[in-house]
C-alpha cells in the first residue's frame, strides 16, 4: 500500500469533475474541458483515473452542498490553491473530506456516527459492543451501529438505526422480542439471530432456532436456523450463505468464498476511520480467504500482495483501490 501526493494534473483533474457535476457548466466551459482533454495523454489518463474512482465521492459532495451551501467552492479552492508545503500536507490530509463532502462535522462522524448520538446504544468506528439488557438477553452491536430500547409489559423491542446486531434472546414467554427495521420487524421464535440495516433493504439471518419476517407492506415469512433473507417493505428474498449474512464479525473477521472485494471493502467500511473508495473494475476481482477486520491497513497491504490491485492512501482519511494498469 502507498500514500500518494495530489500532482497538479490531478488536482486540475478533480477540479474538472466538480466543475462539470455541478450542473452549472455552460458550454464554453464543457469546449474548454474537452480541449483540457486533449492538450496532453496525461490529462486524459488522469481524467478516467479520478472519473473511475471518485465518482460517488463527488455525488456525495453535490448531495451535503445541497444541505450545506459552500462545500463545493470550499473543495475548489482548496485543490486550486497554492502548493506551498503547508497546502499540501492538508491535502494529503484532512482537506480531503471537504472534497468527499465532509466537514468539521464529517470527520467527527467517520469517528463516531452522528445518526447514534442519540440512540440508546451506539459503536463507534472499529468498535464491537455487547450489551445485556434488563431482560437477560445479550445484544452484540457491529461497528457503527445504533440501537433503540423499548421494553414494556407486552413486548421487547429493539430499533435498528444502522448497521448491524446479533442477539441473543432470554426467555419470556409472556413478551415476544422484536428487532425493528425500517422495512419491517423480525420477532423471535427461538434465541439467536443476527438483523443488519441497509441504506435501502434490511437483511435477516438466523444462527438457532427461526424467527418470524414482518415487512411494513404485510408480507410475511418464517426464517429457520442457517436460513438468512433480505427484505423491503414490498419484497423478500432468500440469500445464499455469504459474508453479508454471517456472524464472523463477532470475532473480528470476515470469510469470503468466491465474492466480489466489493464485499470485502463494504465489510471493511465500518472499521476505517477514513473513506474506502474502489473503482468498478477492482469491485469485481474475486475474493478467497478469511481477513481480520480489526486492522484495515493490513489487511488492504495483504490484499495489495496477492491480488491484482494497487491500494493507494491519501493521508489517513482517503483510501482509493484500484486494479493494477
Amino acid at each position: 500500500m502507498s500514500t500518494a501526493k495530489v500532482d497538479p494534473i490531478t488536482r486540475a483533474a478533480i477540479d474538472w469533475m466538480l466543475r462539470l457535476e455541478s450542473g452549472q457548466a455552460c458550454p464554453s466551459e464543457r469546449q474548454v474541458f474537452k480541449a483540457w482533454l486533449a492538450e496532453n495523454p496525461a490529462h486524459l489518463a488522469a481524467w478516467q483515473r479520478v472519473a473511475g474512482v471518485l465518482k460517488a465521492p463527488v455525488a456525495d459532495l453535490h448531495s451535503v452542498e445541497r444541505r450545506s451551501p459552500g462545500q463545493l467552492q470550499a473543495a475548489r479552492r482548496a485543490l486550486l490553491a497554492s502548493a506551498s508545503p503547508s497546502g499540501k500536507k492538508a491535502l494529503q490530509g484532512g482537506l480531503l473530506l471537504v472534497l468527499l463532502g465532509l466537514g468539521a462535522a464529517g470527520l467527527v462522524d467517520r469517528v463516531t456516527p452522528l445518526t447514534g448520538l442519540t440512540a440508546d446504544y451506539q459503536t463507534a468506528t472499529g468498535e464491537r459492543k455487547t450489551i445485556e439488557l434488563a431482560d437477560g438477553s445479550l445484544l452484540t452491536l457491529n461497528a457503527r451501529s445504533a440501537v433503540d430500547v423499548e421494553f414494556s409489559s407486552g413486548q421487547r423491542r429493539v430499533r435498528l438505526r444502522a448497521g448491524e446486531l446479533q442477539v441473543d434472546v432470554a426467555a419470556d414467554a409472556r413478551r415476544p422480542f422484536v428487532v425493528a427495521t425500517a422495512q419491517g420487524q423480525v420477532q423471535a421464535l427461538g434465541t439467536r439471530f443476527m438483523v443488519r440495516q441497509d441504506t435501502d433493504e434490511s437483511l435477516a439471518s438466523v444462527q438457532q432456532h427461526s424467527v418470524q419476517l414482518d415487512t411494513l407492506g404485510g408480507l410475511q415469512r418464517r426464517i429457520e436456523t442457517g436460513q438468512a433473507v433480505s427484505f423491503t417493505a414490498t419484497q423478500i428474498d432468500p440469500q445464499t450463505p455469504t459474508s453479508r449474512s454471517q456472524t464472523d464479525w463477532l470475532a473480528g473477521r470476515v470469510e469470503l468464498h468466491d465474492e466480489p472485494l466489493s464485499a470485502l471493502i463494504e465489510a471493511l467500511r465500518p472499521y476505517q476511520t477514513g473513506m474506502l473508495r474502489i473503482s468498478p473494475e477492482a469491485a469485481r476481482v474475486r475474493v478467497f480467504g478469511v481477513f481480520p477486520l480489526d486492522n484495515t491497513p493490513q489487511t488492504l497491504s495483504a490484499l495489495a500482495q496477492t491480488l491484482p490491485i494497487k491500494v493507494t492512501r491519501y493521508g489517513p482519511w482517503l483510501t482509493l483501490i484500484d486494479v493494477r494498469g
